[in-house]
């Protein structure tokens, strides 16, 4: 390379530097001074194509078959039917063998499959608060649903109390099991219309408490959607 080449090189690096000084460039997904984008942002995309290249082929127990269920105060739509063994296998991978990272591409799959949705936030049913799980797996698919959607995630309740799970009780023993005030809110929902999101409906009362907690503090539940549900 030619001393004049150098040289011109180091004069285009100083006006850059320059003119970084003067209009800085920011990261166009986060906001950040720098590069675009942002290094936290470029890992993060990797992130999502590694989740998205680990759960491929799990799109394909998804069909265009959409479950509704109209509880008492929800309607709940699910993906897929619970019952069937390559749906429980993948549910065992998300729940019980800490597959984490699956969730998301999950999420994104429930999204394809319910279409739309006419809600602006999206709520997780929170952890249970015994519970062994080191992460909330209802979390991870809101946040797939969220991205898919372009819709804000809104991950704001908790429990107030310790219960059994309800999966170790009868039906009769399930709704008596939980109730609203076993949810409460880490921030103003009033006026929000909000879906919330589970991974398995089974009877159906925690999301019938859950919504009915949603409605005392003030937000439109417009539905409640899960990964897969027991009943047709």
């Amino acid at each position: 390379m030619s001393l004049y080449t150098l040289r011109a090189l180091n004069c285009r690096k100083l006006a850059e530097y320059f003119l970084h000084l003067i209009w800085p460039s920011s990261c166009e997904i986060c906001g950040k001074i720098g590069e675009n984008p942002c290094d936290s942002c470029r890992a993060e995309i990797r992130r999502r194509e590694i989740e998205a290249a680990r759960a491929r082929g799990f799109d394909r127990v998804f069909t265009k078959d959409i479950i509704t269920r109209h509880l008492e105060n929800v309607t709940v739509y699910s993906a897929l039917f619970h019952h069937d063994m390559s749906v429980k296998k993948v549910i065992h991978m998300f729940k019980e063998e800490g597959r984490k990272e699956i969730g998301h591409p999950l999420g994104v799959c429930m999204a394809k499959s319910f279409g739309e949705t006419e809600a602006d936030y999206i709520m997780p049913a929170p952890l249970r608060m015994n519970s062994e799980r080191m992460y909330n797996q209802t979390l991870e698919l809101a946040k797939g649903m969220c991205d898919y959607w372009g819709v804000e995630l809104l991950d704001v309740s908790e429990r107030t109390r310790e219960r059994p799970h309800q999966m170790s009780l009868s039906a009769r023993d399930r709704k008596n099991n939980i109730a609203p005030d076993d949810f409460r809110f880490t921030k103003d929902i009033h006026g929000l219309r909000v879906a919330l999101v589970d991974d398995v409906c089974t009877t159906g009362y925690t999301l019938i408490a859950f919504a009915e907690a949603c409605r005392l503090a003030g937000a439109e539940v417009i539905c409640a959607y899960t990964l897969s549900s027991t009943d047709k």
